[in-house]
């Protein structure tokens, strides 16, 4: 397999070109290319004004590629970071696959974007004026009709601080179906409590709504840029698929320096494709996180994160979660209990108390000895030393505990082995047999209105299926899943989707509470 990413375009392309130079006035958004269609996009090649005249050029000015008259773009970014060159450096040297970045700041991708009927890339400058050299090399297909579906997006994403041994960073929320290309990450180190890329790698969720789930999960954050030993020192690399091309320590005034960070990550032979949806996140401490995410997809792109002031743009400046992101696609709510000391499997062969009744203010002795990671000093201020009610938004048919009962412990996206339950209510139009689909690792017993079903142990991610009995109105839903270190390396999510007899979907609903 090779970059072209196996589109389906007409044969027999007539090459073409735009070259222009164009001034863009401070909060001026002018369209320096419109392409008519069908036609692909084989290069675009950019420079800004001398950093040394306008430093941060690259993050003061967005890039946006509208395809076939669509009003909201398929790409948006600054331009710097669309080219993989993020924390407002002018450059870096990049070899890669789809990106070539040379000096000061010679910007060049390779990504193909095909259109049907039209393209137009666009400039937005912030509050200086900047200068743009553009040349996007691209092919002509006037006697043929495009039938490739996919549409080449991309977003860019930013969160400062991010929360330590939480939910993770959110990097893309994409509809199916469609094809991750890749990504490019950049991170300025705040937290002292434990390197950067202990905070994990990418977790890619695939699927969790239909019935071929896959769950992708990394160890440390370094190893998804194909380096090792990455979060302490680093040589500076670019290779075709993978490389950390950035890589530096800036002196923040404490004892030691800390981490810049830039690392890119193409899935071309190892492709990732979805029918539904693709979630990814990357495990994280407590630092100031930006992000480009590339990927194809068919059908109107959907963004996930609005663009912030240009103030909140800058390096440094905060931008906590959930400022700027958009809702995501509703699938569910879960009530998530946990964690509960394993007891070497035991937790897993009696019912325990959550499984039973849902009380959300209740908290639980949670079984941990008095030398489990739960009992740390950071883990208690997490209250994970007992067990407790956690409402969660089902991530396009996932749900993760990670995300809310990790132990507090050093290393890279180390976990304990425990037990945790999730709970919901399906909501049945009458008597019926309906069709659950998980997919899990561990051990998982699920319980219909309080009736068992030991679906036992998965080595592996994989799926099962199962017919349940559903009364008229409200029924009791649980799952418990064990959490050992495994072949995910300690993952400990699960995927679910209830259909019923005629295929409609049933969605996990807030429980009702006992109390």
């Amino acid at each position: 397999m090779n970059p072209s990413l196996d589109l389906n375009l007409p044969a027999d392309p007539i090459p073409d070109r735009v070259s222009i130079v164009s001034l863009i006035e401070p909060g001026e958004r002018k369209v320096l290319a419109e392409l008519d269609g069908p036609g692909c996009i084989r290069r675009i090649s950019c420079v800004l004004r001398h950093p040394k005249l306008l430093p941060m050029a690259n993050r003061k000015i967005i890039i946006r590629i509208y395809f076939d008259d669509h009003d909201t773009p398929h790409v948006e970014a600054p331009v710097g970071d669309f080219f993989g060159v993020m924390h407002g450096e002018p450059y870096y040297d990049i070899n890669s696959a789809f990106l070539s970045v040379k000096a000061w700041n010679g910007y060049n991708c390779f990504f193909p974007m095909p259109f049907a009927r039209s393209a137009r890339i666009e400039f937005n400058a912030g509050v200086e004026q900047n200068q743009v050299y553009l040349q996007a090399d691209w092919s002509r297909y006037p006697h043929a009709a495009l039938e490739e579906p996919m549409r080449f997006c991309c977003r860019w994403r930013r969160e400062n601080p991010t929360e330590r041994y939480d939910h993770d960073y959110l990097l893309l929320d994409a509809d199916g179906p469609g094809r991750l290309i890749g990504f490019a990450y950049g991170l300025r180190l705040i937290d002292n409590v434990d390197r950067w890329s202990h905070g994990g790698g990418d977790n890619i969720y695939v699927d969790g709504g239909g019935d071929r789930p896959a769950y992708l999960r990394g160890v440390g954050g370094e190893d998804v840029f194909g380096v090792g030993f990455g979060g302490n020192l680093h040589p500076v690399d670019s290779h075709l698929y993978e490389g950390m091309p950035y890589y530096t320590h800036e002196d923040v005034g404490e004892a030691r320096p800390a981490p810049r960070v830039v690392g890119y990550r193409w899935f071309v032979p190892d492709e990732v494709c979805f029918r539904e949806s693709l979630h990814l996140r990357f495990g994280c401490m407590r630092n100031d996180i930006c992000s480009t995410a590339y990927w194809l997809q068919a059908g109107a792109v959907r963004p996930f994160f609005t663009m912030p002031s240009w103030e909140g743009l800058v390096p440094g400046s905060e931008l906590p979660g959930g400022t700027h992101d958009l809702p995501l696609p509703d699938d569910g709510v879960w009530q998530l209990c946990g964690p509960f000391d394993l007891r070497d499997g035991a937790a897993m062969n009696e019912t325990l108390p959550p499984e039973s009744a849902f009380q959300p203010q209740q908290a639980y002795d949670a079984g941990h000895p008095g030398d489990s990671p739960y009992r740390n000093e950071r883990s208690r201020e997490l209250g994970r030393d007992q067990a407790h009610w956690v409402r969660y938004p089902s991530l396009r048919g996932f749900v993760d505990f990670n995300h809310v009962f990790r132990a507090a412990i050093r290393g890279a996206a180390l976990t304990h082995p425990a037990a945790a339950v999730a709970r919901c209510t399906l909501v049945s139009p009458g008597v019926m047999k309906a069709r659950v689909r998980l997919a899990w690792d561990d051990h998982l017993v699920l319980r219909v209105n309080g009736e068992p079903h030991d679906l036992g142990e998965h080595k592996a991610f994989r799926p099962c299926e199962i017919d349940i009995n559903l009364r008229a109105g409200a029924n009791d839903l649980t799952v418990k899943l064990s959490n050992t270190f495994g072949s995910t390396h300690g993952g400990w999510a699960f995927a679910f989707s209830a259909l019923a007899p005629d295929g409609a979907p049933l969605k996990p609903q807030e429980p009702a509470s006992n109390l």
